[in-house]
């Protein structure tokens, strides 16, 4: 298993903290996401089959207020899940796309 993945941000759903176009490195970790981290993770989309957002809830954490419409009767990211989030309010992301699985998270973008 290789511990970085090299990986293109596509879009503008991370702007202003990333730009479409941008090249990052995602470094593959043993344990699961933290909230706040910038992360990779795989989509069942074969035009998009990687997306770059924020981990926004971990499980256990309660689910963000932005998200319960979309969720009704989901209070908690449960165990395995994560809640994501772009950095620009237009992006798709957990409100769109649902809870990401942590086996489809890729890795951790640093610094970010």
């Amino acid at each position: 298993m290789a511990w970085w993945t090299r990986v293109t941000v596509r879009g503008g759903s991370m702007a202003p903290t990333l730009r479409d176009g941008q090249r990052l490195v995602a470094r593959r970790r043993p344990r699961g996401p933290r909230r706040g981290e910038v992360v990779v993770f795989r989509a069942p989309d074969p035009l998009l089959p990687h997306r770059i957002k924020r981990v926004a809830a971990v499980a256990g954490d309660p689910v963000p207020d932005w998200l319960t419409p979309t969720m009704p009767g989901v209070h908690r990211a449960p165990a395995g899940f994560v809640v994501v989030a772009g950095d620009n309010p237009r992006s798709q992301d957990s409100r769109q796309l649902g809870l990401v699985r942590c086996r489809d998270v890729v890795g951790a973008v640093p610094g970010v």
